[in-house]
């Protein structure tokens, strides 16, 4: 299998995961790719438009046409995916038919943050196989991890 997994981390907390998603699917035989997506210009939270819509993001891999699997990961925002991430997942291309999966890093509640990432790709004619949310109030722990191993095991399963 093919794989890109690409994501957005301000923190760490998300780049972590992608990291530990990625060790997970290559001892499963996949070719994993890491695509860190990044604004233009790095703001505070509250200073990104909410919608994501004109932000300009620094040479993202936006075409999907070579992945058996694209994985996308964003911290939550006030209950949403980053506008980073939205800008990103409207900005691809060759969507359609493909399979996705979602995951998000959080330290409270992550509202309806897949919700929107799915709507966005469902719309474009993808399909969303799976999602994980991490929530973590504190540095992320073995037992936090360890459902990324099970969430990779289990994307294993549905491209097998």
């Amino acid at each position: 299998m093919n794989i890109l997994i690409a994501y957005y981390s301000k923190t760490g907390s998300t780049e972590m995961v992608a990291i530990e998603l990625q060790q997970h699917l290559l001892k499963k035989g996949s070719k994993v790719r890491l695509a860190r997506i990044f604004p233009t210009k790095e703001l505070k939270a509250y200073q990104y438009k909410k919608n994501g819509k004109s932000l300009k993001l620094k040479q993202p891999l936006l075409d999907v046409k070579f992945f058996d699997l694209v994985v996308i990961g964003t911290p939550v925002w006030n209950f949403c995916p980053t506008p980073i991430i939205l800008s990103y997942l409207r900005s691809m291309r060759n969507v359609k038919g493909k399979r996705f999966a979602l995951f998000a890093t959080c330290t409270a509640l992550p509202g309806t943050t897949i919700q929107r990432m799915g709507n966005i790709l469902t719309t474009n004619g993808a399909t969303v196989l799976n999602s994980l949310t991490i929530r973590s109030i504190f540095a992320l722990d073995e037992p936090k991890l360890a459902k990324v191993g099970l969430f990779a095991e289990a994307l294993h399963k549905l491209l097998s």
